[in-house]
């Protein structure tokens, strides 16, 4: 045999079953009780939302201490001042990096940007110190160390440049591709 238990008065009846009989004519579907009584009716008889149906006293806030003004939106707090404006970059800087990107990317051409790379990097150098003896009049210390940098790294591969072309140079000079062209040809005249 299986228990059956009574259905709770929570859980929905089952699908198809009809709906569970509502409270007897009358009578409140709510619970009644402390917990749910509603408060009695107005024995004024009148409308208790209705302006001014019970006068009451007006409110009254408790005293405060009197505090300073605050400052308006937007102003500093004493003791801080404006914000000051960034100082003004340094144009020596600001050329020294775009020599430095553009020699760079003309790199490409054949090696002739690289040509270019120890301007950026002496640029560079004396925009840093430029910079660093103003005690902050004069800015633009990241452009000066990009075109530093980059005129490093352009003037290393300029360097590596002209000892290849050198070696090349040399190589032709005493005649280190003669012995290449001969096997060349000797080798170009058979069928494989």
């Amino acid at each position: 045999m299986t228990d059956q238990q009574p259905p709770s008065p929570i859980d929905p009846p089952p699908y198809g079953a009809p709906p569970p009989p509502g409270p007897p004519p009358g009578q409140s579907p709510y619970p009644s009780g402390p917990a749910g009584q509603y408060p009695p009716p107005n024995p004024h008889g009148s409308n208790p939302y209705a302006p001014n149906a019970h006068p009451q006293q007006p409110y009254q806030q408790p005293y405060q201490q009197p505090y300073q003004q605050q400052p308006p939106y937007g102003v500093p707090p004493y003791g801080y001042g404006a914000p000051t404006p960034p100082p003004p970059t340094d144009g020596l800087a600001l050329a020294s990096m775009i020599v430095g990107i553009v020699s760079l990317v003309l790199a490409c051409g054949y090696g002739i940007g690289l040509l270019g790379s120890p301007a950026a990097l002496i640029m560079g150098r004396i925009a840093g110190k430029r910079i660093d003896r103003s005690d902050g009049a004069v800015g633009g210390k990241g452009f000066a160390q990009a075109g530093f940098i980059l005129g490093i790294i352009g003037t290393v591969l300029l360097v590596v440049a002209i000892v290849i072309v050198v070696v090349i140079a040399i190589a032709v000079v005493n005649g280190s591709f003669d012995d290449f062209e001969t096997t060349y040809s000797s080798y170009s005249g058979r069928g494989l």
